[in-house]
């Protein structure tokens, strides 16, 4: 019974430890992407900074669901 108890705790820590990461690195890609186009965006016309950065802001806070 105590096998059983421990494997449970290491599958449960195991599907943390995945969940976790996975969100961070969807996240990181999320906010690559955004920034990558917002780049070009503030090239162009620096005046729209601002609302740009909001735009890069919203996929980072994806991964503190």
């Amino acid at each position: 019974m105590e096998i059983m108890f421990n494997l449970g705790m290491v599958f449960a820590l195991a599907g943390v430890a995945f969940a976790v990461s996975l969100a961070g690195m969807g996240s990181s890609k999320g906010v690559g992407i955004a920034s990558e186009a917002a780049s070009a965006v503030v090239a162009d016309d620096p005046s729209k900074f601002g609302k740009l950065l909001v735009l890069q802001l919203l996929p980072g806070t994806q991964g503190l669901y």
